[in-house]
């Protein structure tokens, strides 16, 4: 334990500032692991290109006449492809490896403060050298001075340290590493305050230009430790404390010979022999490996150095010094991509690690055979050459290596150049001069031809200037010499036009050869191929890009959008199943669509409603989910869609938000405030008007308000809309006028939709026959088309006859159901209920049909003036959601019966706002206004809005013209009576002149009276 924790015995002065160095050490290799995994990402990010398609989606279905009227919304499915982001300069990892290095700088002038002189003199050199990379005099610190700040910064670390090592020197280490901290602290405020730059600008460049330094501070390191793995295995081999325990030298020659021979096939890999890694060692476990000996080596090579400085503190030190800057040198060119440094750092270990590990093996041999011969711990004394010293063990290995260099043509020289300029290149890009970004970049590339981040930085230039030509030949030229899986996606991308399919596919094509586990590339060449017919080739690379990205959400949620758009339900719904767990946004919104298709209920546990729509899937998720979510009474989206609305960011969802509003209002209880939302959209969006319009058409059928409908369904026919000219004809017929529904049905043939011309021209047919023969030769659909046409019409023995026509027993129901509605028409109570007793014995316990009786079971008591049972079997009859709002309108007869006002009042005030297209419900609570305030404008404002939201109701227009009399308002009662002319037969409408006449001579008479 002593030898592995041998700072344990150090004063504190000593072992704290050690410790703290070496937890600093760690700490830079962790981050280096981290940027080796995520660094690329970072640098040069995955992106997506968002397609976002429609499909209509179902939001309700509204029968008519035995047939169903779909109000469908659209639904959007997002199709995400893969891309490359513009890169990204790393300002955070600039920040951490410029504090790391600066503390670094106080430690290293603070070990050398405890050298001998001489070597303390070469320690301050290489300091100066270092320094002199920082370029300070570019920061423009002191105007027109030149190197004045180097020079400070030299001369307050040389004074510093000097001080220590020629006046003090029997000051602890402690005390050395604070003070050097002061003036390192000192010296980057004056930097960051004077520098005429902003602070991300001051560190970028510091570390920018000093990452020769860094780069040369590495690689002293790595020739440090690069033979210290054969001294790891001399010491496995000799360690034991008894001969018969320790290796042979024959056991020892071969396991060092099979490490230096995995050395030089990854030699020959990076050299061009070989074609395939034979042995897939990662030169950086290398380095790690000779890091962990060489910190335990250190203290043993005391014996070579020792006669210069001591292991304790300036050795130890020295050594985290030179390992951390490594680690941060190495870190940094992953945290940025910068491929040649990293192309760099691989071949130099390969290179130094075999050549010195080969070197070491022959001085080992050389020096110590005989003593392995004999299992003798050489290990101990391997530092006290007899015959082959360590300097020729240095030579010999520096030749080797300079030999290995050359045999590439000096290819480290260039890339050490390629990965400096990128490095220059990114500090004037983050400073915004493009120029100068641009000429490193084009030097970088020169030194080390394509290499992926000046080519990528320079086609992010041209893309960012819109020269697609130039970036595909930048990005050819890369890929030739460097094959990169993001450079094949982007290059994809740039052959984005329709004319340009086969171009796309070529080069993703070229991308799987070469990296035939990459699920973005497979992913972009499944969403090629659904473009097309050709399903087998998209299923087979959304199975690749799955299989190879088992956790990618974005594979699954193109593939569920790609099986909902092409009505692939069954794999649809596996993946739907799948990913049922998932957060991922773009494939919970696609699910939401899938399960209003498939007419699920929603599933997702968390509802969306963020704070601001930012991306299209944070709209997409919540608009789906909003779709989804109408029929169950939430109406908590409404503020933050009000909010979205204002936002000026979201116009480019005006639409959509305001539509979804209108959608929430009328399904969740505010009608009148839906279709006023709905009916502005249509004013202002032209384009869209005719689906509008049809929205309120099939609004007004849900609410029985066939006539507006049907109206509606005209305004939407007149822009273009093909699918309002079925319902248009329909919501007439089912508005009692077969002779204009027969006009309109013929004009559906205009569509050129030849199911539902087939539709129309049946419903046609039905409605030219006279009743007798409809009864003789109709089928049962339809006789009850017909029944429920001229239902008014009618006699009621004719009503009779066509009810017992009917066979088929759900279209008997309906006939039984419509029988009961005429009867209560007529005021024919008891026939109505014996009509109703026969309808129920034959309707299911639940569904439309049972409520609507339940609901006319209601209205009978209420005419026949039961109010008791009415009140006892209000809340015990089965309705659907859309007629337990009538409970209101029931409930407040009852409270006007029974004498309680107030009541009355509240519940009918409810019932207006819920019920606003009821006659009957607007009809009572105007009555009711204006017996209990007969001074007040309530019932003259209920009738307005009646007549404003129901504009084909003549009850309702007849009690608007006598109460506009009432209010003393004669113009709106003679224009009321003018709309009625167009409402009512000739006969009625006779009689009702005369009832607003003799109404007008009661008003004048009234005034009259008051005036005298």
């Amino acid at each position: 334990m002593s030898k592995i924790k041998f700072w344990q015995g150090w004063d504190t002065h000593t072992r704290y500032p050690y410790l703290f160095l070496l937890l600093l050490g760690i700490v830079s290799l962790l981050l280096g692991v981290y940027y080796y995994a995520w660094g690329e990402a970072t640098a040069f990010a995955w992106d997506k290109i968002t397609d976002l398609q429609v499909v209509p989606v179902p939001v309700s279905e509204v029968p008519g006449l035995l047939e169903s009227f779909t109000l469908s919304a659209d639904g959007y499915l997002l199709f995400e492809q893969y891309d490359v982001a513009l890169p990204q300069v790393n300002y955070g990892a600039a920040n951490v490896l410029l504090a790391i290095l600066a503390v670094c700088l106080a430690f290293y002038a603070a070990a050398i403060s405890a050298m001998r002189r001489i070597p303390y003199f070469a320690g301050i050199l290489l300091l100066m050298l270092f320094l002199a990379t920082f370029n300070f005099d570019l920061l423009e610190i002191f105007t027109g001075s030149g190197q004045t700040m180097l020079l400070l910064s030299i001369v307050l670390l040389a004074i510093a340290s000097y001080v220590f090592q020629a006046f003090w020197p029997t000051t602890g280490f402690g005390l050395r590493v604070l003070a050097m901290s002061g003036v390192v602290g000192l010296l980057g405020m004056l930097i960051y305050s004077e520098a005429d730059f902003p602070a991300r600008l001051i560190t970028l460049h510091l570390v920018s230009y000093s990452s020769i330094g860094l780069l040369a501070a590495a690689v002293l390191f790595i020739l440090w430790v690069s033979y210290e793995n054969v001294n790891a295995l001399l010491w496995i081999n000799t360690q034991a404390k008894t001969p018969e325990r320790r290796f042979s030298m024959w056991q020892f020659l071969l396991i060092s010979i099979l490490y230096l021979l995995s050395l030089l096939l990854m030699y020959l890999r990076h050299v061009g022999y070989l074609s395939t890694e034979v042995i897939p060692l990662n030169p950086y476990l290398i380095l790690l490996a000779s890091t962990v000996a060489g910190f335990w080596g250190m203290r043993q090579r005391e014996a070579a150095y020792g006669k210069w400085f001591s292991f304790r503190p300036a050795g130890a030190v020295l050594y985290l010094v030179f390992a951390t800057m490594a680690f941060l040198s190495i870190g940094y060119a992953f945290a940025t991509a910068n491929d040649p440094l990293i192309q760099l750092f691989q071949n130099l270990i390969v290179y130094t690690h075999l050549t010195f590990g080969f070197g070491f093996l022959v001085y080992v041999m050389i020096n110590f055979g005989g003593l392995l011969d004999q299992r003798l711990q050489v290990y101990r004394v391997v530092y006290e050459p007899k015959t082959f010293s360590l300097f020729s063990f240095f030579v010999l290995s520096m030749a080797l290596c300079a030999l290995l260099i050359m045999r590439t043509q000096y290819r480290a020289y260039f890339q050490a150049q390629a990965g400096y300029y990128s490095y220059i290149g990114d500090l004037y890009r983050g400073s915004g001069n493009d120029i100068l970004a641009r000429r490193f970049y084009e030097e970088s590339d020169v030194y080390d031809d394509g290499n992926v981040k000046a080519s990528y930085n320079l086609a992010a230039m041209y893309r960012q200037e819109e020269k697609p030509n130039e970036e595909i030949l930048l990005l050819k030229e890369a890929l030739e010499r460097s094959p990169n899986p993001k450079l094949y996606v982007r290059l994809a991308n740039l052959y984005d036009e329709k004319q340009f399919f086969f171009e796309k596919l070529y080069v993703l094509q070229e991308g799987a050869e070469h990296f035939p586990e990459n699920p973005e590339i497979y992913n972009n060449l499944a969403l090629l191929y659904a473009q097309t017919s050709v399903q087998d080739s998209t299923e087979y690379y959304f199975n690749l890009a799955q299989a190879y990205g088992r956790k990618n959400n974005v594979v699954r949620s193109n593939r569920l959008a790609y099986y909902t758009r092409q009505a692939m339900l069954e794999p649809a719904k596996t993946v739907l199943e799948e990913s049922r767990k998932s957060k991922y946004e773009t494939l919970r919104s696609n699910q939401a669509v899938l399960r209003q298709l498939l007419g699920k209920e929603p599933q997702d546990d968390e509802e969306f409603m963020p704070d601001s729509l930012q991306q299209v899937e944070d709209f997409t998720l919540f608009y789906n989910q909003t779709i989804s979510s109408l029929a169950h009474g939430d109406t908590s989206r409404l503020g933050h869609i009000r909010n979205y609305l204002k936002s000026p960011g979201n116009q480019i969802f005006f639409s959509d938000l305001a539509y979804l509003q209108g959608l929430i209002h009328h399904y969740n209880g505010l009608p009148r405030e839906g279709r006023r939302l709905v009916e502005n959209l249509a004013l202002q969006m032209e384009a869209q008007s005719g689906y509008y319009y049809n929205t309120l058409g099939l609004w007004m059928l849900e609410e029985k308000n066939n006539r507006a409908a049907a109206a509606y369904f005209k305004q939407a026919k007149d822009r273009g809309y093909t699918q309002a000219y079925l319902s248009h004809g329909y919501a007439l017929a089912m508005a009692h006028q077969p002779e204009a529904a027969v006009a309109a049905l013929e004009e559906v043939a205009y569509t050129e939709n030849e199911a539902a011309v087939n539709v129309a021209h049946e419903l046609a047919m039905v409605l030219r026959q006279p009743a007798d023969t409809m009864l003789a030769q109709g089928s049962d659909k339809e006789k009850l088309q017909y029944l429920l046409t001229f239902l008014p019409t009618l006699a009621e023995g004719q009503v009779r006859a066509f009810v017992e026509a009917v066979q088929e027993k759900e279209l008997k129901r309906q006939a039984l159901v419509a029988q009961v509605e005429y009867l209560l028409q007529h005021k024919k109570w008891k026939g109505a209920y014996d009509a109703m007793q026969e309808a129920s014995a034959q309707l299911r316990p639940e569904g439309t049909l049972r409520s609507e009786l339940n609901l006319q079971q209601l209205r009978l008591w209420l005419y026949t003036e039961k109010y008791d049972v009415l009140n006892n079997k209000l809340n015990h009859l089965y309705l659907t959601d859309r007629d337990k709002r009538k409970v209101l309108y029931f409930k407040a007869r009852i409270a006007e019966v029974k004498g309680r006002e107030e009541e009355a009042a509240a519940r009918y005030e409810q019932a207006v706002k819920m019920l606003t297209y009821d006659e009957e419900t607007l009809l009572a609570a105007a009555d009711f206004f204006r017996k209990y305030k007969p001074g007040d404008e309530k019932a003259y404002n209920i009738l307005l809005s009646g007549i404003t939201y129901n504009p084909y109701s003549a009850q309702l227009y007849q009690a608007y013209a006598l109460e506009s009399l009432e209010q003393g308002l004669y113009s709106y009662a003679d224009q009321a009576a003018e709309t009625l002319q167009d409402l009512l037969p000739a006969s009625e409408y006779a009689t009702f002149k005369e009832k607003l006449e003799q109404k007008r001579q009661e008003v004048e008479a009234r005034a009259d009276n008051w005036q005298l």
